[in-house]
């Protein structure tokens, strides 16, 4: 919330600054680090091994990038740097320490492939972008083979001058090096004519006080002449659409702004583009991310470059630098009061960002879909000969993608990752569609981005299972299906055994596989029937699945995942969570309601809205971005066991993704199970306690499946939980534990939901506290609301009944987390590690029902 600084008391302490941030990792042999978080026109200083090794070096403004500082000598392994920065005469504390790594202990099979962004690149063009880089490496571009840019000491990303300037059609790749190991080429560009005219530079708003703008509405590669009232000030050469430029004098109100942009000199200069400075006073409080308490830093979602950042926690300075994270000198308190005010020299904001520590707010961490590494080969189709099944008569067909040492059709499989051993396998199944539309296809980004990991990912053509009485048969299809799918796993072997490309190269040991309606079903089955020497499924990705029975219901012995889209105009029912209901989690499983998805957005080749417009959704790309994040940290952590998990247990958050659409329930194997509300009375838990019902409040068991018996038609599931109600605010559920606990390092998670009435959704949120009391009997309690607070049901009433059909709006159970120092830190008097009771108290009254299921004690990751 953005409230004016004048109400506020703050202590601004001139001599609390905040350390700088190294980017992580160091590698040895870098030439270079990069810096960030420091005060515009810091000096900054670089410690190895703990002496000053680069002292006094001008920072200048730290956004976009950083600052680039290049080192005496490369660095070497297990060393140790940290930065600090110097503003006002006042020197900072240092920074975290960095370790250096060897990048062939992180890569064996070499460097991460760089990448030439953005694209297109266009005739004329004298800078590009490049990065998935190393910092401190070596990067050089090349055009049809000849170097024509190259940077000693890279940033990631990094700006490459070119000369000459490219030229129509010309074959464009960039490469990396670090301690003489090179990276593999980047996929090959191919530099265009660019649109003309060329449209008029913008800018991003000037306030009063700045000395860095940024012109943006620029062609890749473009130059760009600014004028600061009338007179020239340069000309720069610029990649990605948006340049910062550093200015002095500070800007004032009568200043004008002009650019022109400009690729080739016969094709003359663009439109002149005007930007105008505006008073002090409209100088915005910056974006700040969700802060968790605990926290060391503040991430900003949007500030005004050039700015300085200063961070108040319960009012008392704490971090001074500036964006995109600042490093703060002290962790975040539980609940603190959060300020965050942005200065642009001698213009100080009027107002601040104000928020309140939360006791989970995951942060957005890196993106599992990004890990760049190879070349990717495709071999589509393949051709594994024909089966028979039931009498059906099919093809064994679809695509391969692959790690390659090139790109393209039919490619070598890529020589260092066959040195190191053969490499999972991810198997997709797409469902029912029309014959003529290839389904099989539909995932080839999620295919591509596999493969440049180092997985093998086939997509299997099962079009000739959507035919006629083929398809009418239901569960029998879902069977076929099934047994296609298989079928091409069995020539998958065939070619590790003999093929020139493949042979040797796929390890059947580590299996996924992932299907999307009918093949949600299918794969299911798949893992339950396949029985083929040497194939292990170690990971199944139920994408919208529709349920059969042509499998058992409980998907066992392998990690699980499904997502449900909430706005699925097909398969109306979600029936990915009667699975994610019956899996055991093996060693997790992960269940995603996503609002504002369709069946079909999934799949490209799939065009039609399911919906039909119905409901509002998220774009396409939204849709993908979601199976590509989620997907990629799913089969990267169950077929390779990469550090991935916390994405699929509400640990971390991907980039790029709506995740305020993307509602999480989550399992594990080694949780301590308080109550699943299954085989016993509502008055014991499942370790057989005692539990109590409290000040009014009134719980009872029901089947969380389709009627009979539930407590309403908007449970989709198939399990059993609690849905309790109280008029009252004290109404409280009490578990008693069979043994104590002790949450030092270990927290309470509780699946819940906002029961849907069935008749509308109240304008009112409601919610709930969970408690924890003590062998004493104190209790510590934290809101819902703290942790993530509980969904409002998402609203399908009118569009199913629009279409004659039963509501379809869902009552589905989402998994927070309560962890222990939050319970203690709410009640300083809790002997946290002996725990004795979990409560569970609907703090809103009124009568309106929660869900509550799979009750448990984790022990933190």
């Amino acid at each position: 919330m953005e409230i004016p600084r004048s109400q506020l008391d703050l202590r601004d302490d001139p001599h609390v600054i905040s350390p700088p941030i190294i980017t992580e990792p160091l590698y040895k042999c870098a030439s270079a680090v990069n810096v960030t978080g420091y005060i515009p026109n810091a000096t900054l200083d670089i410690e190895i091994d703990g002496a000053i090794a680069v002292s006094g070096v001008p920072g200048g403004f730290p956004a976009p990038f950083g600052a680039t500082i290049h080192l005496p000598t490369p660095l070497d392994a297990n060393q140790r740097v940290r930065a600090r920065q110097s503003h006002g005469g006042t020197t900072s504390g240092f920074s975290t320490q960095v370790i250096v790594r060897d990048h062939t202990v992180d890569y064996p099979t070499g460097l991460p492939r760089p990448e030439i962004f953005p694209t297109p690149l266009y005739r004329c063009g004298a800078r590009t972008g490049v990065g998935n880089l190393i910092v401190g490496c070596d990067v050089s571009v090349k055009a049809d083979g000849t170097t024509v840019g190259a940077v000693s000491g890279a940033n990631n990303p990094q700006g490459v001058n070119v000369s000459p300037h490219f030229d129509t059609g010309q074959h464009v790749i960039a490469i990396a090096s670090l301690c003489g190991d090179p990276s593999p080429p980047s996929l090959e560009q191919l530099a265009q004519v660019p649109p003309l005219p060329l449209p008029a530079p913008g800018f991003d708003p000037i306030y009063e006080g700045g000395q860095q703008l940024v012109v943006n509405s620029l062609a890749n590669g473009a130059t760009f002449t600014l004028s600061r009232n009338g007179v020239a000030v340069g000309t720069f050469a610029c990649w990605g659409g948006k340049c910062a430029v550093g200015l002095s004098p500070p800007f004032t109100t009568a200043d004008i702004f002009t650019a022109t942009q400009q690729l080739c000199p016969g094709d003359g200069s663009s439109p002149t583009g005007t930007g105008t400075v505006q008073p002090c006073s409209a100088l915005p409080a910056a974006q700040v991310a969700p802060v968790q308490d605990g926290d060391t830093q503040i991430v900003l979602t949007d500030f005004v470059f050039g700015s300085k950042i200063k961070v108040f926690v319960n009012l008392v300075k704490t971090g001074d630098g500036s964006g995109p994270v600042v490093a703060l000198t002290l962790p975040v308190p539980p609940g603190a009061r959060i300020d965050v005010w942005q200065v642009l020299g001698n213009c100080q904001g009027r107002t601040v960002q104000d928020l309140q520590a939360k006791c989970v707010a995951p942060h957005v961490n890196g993106d599992p879909s990004a890990l760049d590494l190879f070349p990717v080969g495709i071999r589509d189709p393949y051709d594994g000969g024909t089966t028979d099944i039931d009498g059906f008569h099919y093809h064994i067909s679809g695509s391969i993608y692959y790690p390659a040492d090139s790109d393209g059709s039919g490619t070598p499989f890529n020589r260092r990752v066959a040195e190191h051993g053969s490499v999972p396998l991810v198997i997709m199944v797409h469902g029912a569609h029309s014959a003529a539309t290839p389904s099989y296809q539909g995932y080839d980004y999620f295919q591509y981005q596999l493969a440049r990991m180092g997985f093998v990912a086939i997509s299997v053509d099962e079009r000739e299972t959507d035919q006629g009485p083929d398809w009418a048969g239901w569960t029998q299809n879902i069977v076929r299906r099934a047994e296609l799918a298989i079928a091409s796993i069995r020539f998958m072997q065939q070619l590790n055994s003999s093929d020139p490309i493949f042979q040797g190269k796929i390890d059947f040991s580590r299996v996924g596989l992932m299907g999307h309606s009918r093949g949600g079903d299918c794969v299911i089955a798949v893992a339950e029937r396949i029985a083929l020497p040497g194939v292990s499924i170690r990971a199944v990705l139920s994408l919208a699945p529709v349920n059969s029975g042509a499998n058992s219901g409980r998907p066992h012995g392998y990690q699980f995942m499904t997502f449900l889209p909430a706005a699925d105009g097909d398969v109306v029912d979600n029936n990915g969570a009667q699975f994610y209901d019956q899996a055991t989690a093996d060693p997790i499983k992960t269940q995603l309601y996503i609002y504002h998805t369709n069946h079909n957005f999934f799949n490209r080749q799939w065009l039609n809205d399911d919906t039909g417009g119905g409901l509002p959704l998220m774009s396409r790309p939204d849709h993908e971005r979601i199976l590509s994040t989620y997907g990629c940290a799913f089969f990267r952590n169950a077929l390779r066991d990469e550090p991935t998990a916390g994405f699929l247990t509400g640990l971390a958050l991907p980039p790029g993704v709506q995740n305020q659409s993307v509602h999480l329930a989550f399992d594990v194997r080694d949780a301590r199970i308080v109550d699943d509300y299954e085989g016993h009375p509502i008055t014991v838990d499942k370790e057989g306690a005692p539990t109590t019902q409290i000040a009014g409040l009134i719980a009872r068991d029901f089947p969380f499946r389709q009627p009979p018996g539930a407590f309403n038609a908007s449970f989709f599931g198939n399990t059993t939980g609690n849905v309790s109600t109280s008029d009252s605010t004290a109404g409280d559920f009490r578990s008693e534990l069979r043994s104590p606990a002790d949450l030092r390092r270990s927290e309470v998670r509780v699946r819940a939901a906002e029961v849907y009435n069935g008749q509308n959704i109240p304008p009112d949120a409601t919610g709930f506290r969970l408690g924890v009391e003590d062998g004493h009997a104190m209790i510590a309690w934290v809101d819902v609301n703290d942790v993530g607070g509980l969904p409002r049901p998402f609203d399908r009433r009118a569009f199913d009944m629009g279409r004659g059909d039963p509501d379809k709006t869902k009552t589905m159970l989402s998994t927070f987390r309560f962890p222990g120092p939050c319970l203690v830190a709410n009640e300083p008097r809790l002997q946290i590690a002996d725990i004795r009771a979990i409560h569970l108290n609907l703090n809103h009254g009124g009568n309106r029902p929660i869900a509550f299921d799979d009750l448990e004690i984790v022990r933190n990751p």
